[in-house]
């Protein structure tokens, strides 16, 4: 799969996102099915809290959003849809569990696609196995230590 960072998308500065981007794509590309992009969109609160109003129907911002696509562009590798991260909401969220922000945003982005993969945590069951699934390939990208925070 291919990550698209959307342009004008920033976490924090450039220097930030440069660093990490590579992650990003390397996580999305063990991701299935090749052939596919999905875009991810670095927003603020403000704009977050938008979209989770008008979408979801929920006040406040939400770390991540996900929006499925309804049909490929033929113009283009086929997309799976689009995530939005607030920054803000990332900064903290990893300041909370005593981790970096490049693995909680890997984390995050993980998320992410399973949920555009199908993937859904609706009950005990389903959420830990969607768990599991995540934790199996973050292990094989970010130290063990950060890992187990992630998911405490």
């Amino acid at each position: 799969m291919k990550l698209v960072i959307a342009q004008g998308a920033r976490l924090g500065n450039r220097a930030a996102c440069a660093r990490l981007s590579p992650l990003l794509r390397t996580i999305a590309a063990g991701v299935p099915p090749r052939g596919s992009s999905v875009e991810v969109n670095w927003i603020g609160e403000r704009m977050m809290t938008r979209l989770n109003r008008s979408y979801k129907k929920r006040t406040g911002a939400a770390e991540i959003l996900t929006f499925p696509c309804h049909g490929p562009d033929p113009a283009r590798e086929a997309p799976i849809g689009e995530i939005y991260l607030c920054r803000t909401r990332v900064l903290r969220g990893a300041r909370r569990r005593r981790v970096s922000v490049r693995s909680y945003a890997a984390r995050l982005l993980v998320h992410g696609l399973f949920h555009l993969r199908g993937h859904r945590h609706d009950d005990a069951r389903s959420e830990a196995r969607m768990e599991a699934a995540e934790e199996r390939l973050l292990l094989a990208l970010l130290p063990r230590g950060e890992v187990e925070r992630l998911f405490e």
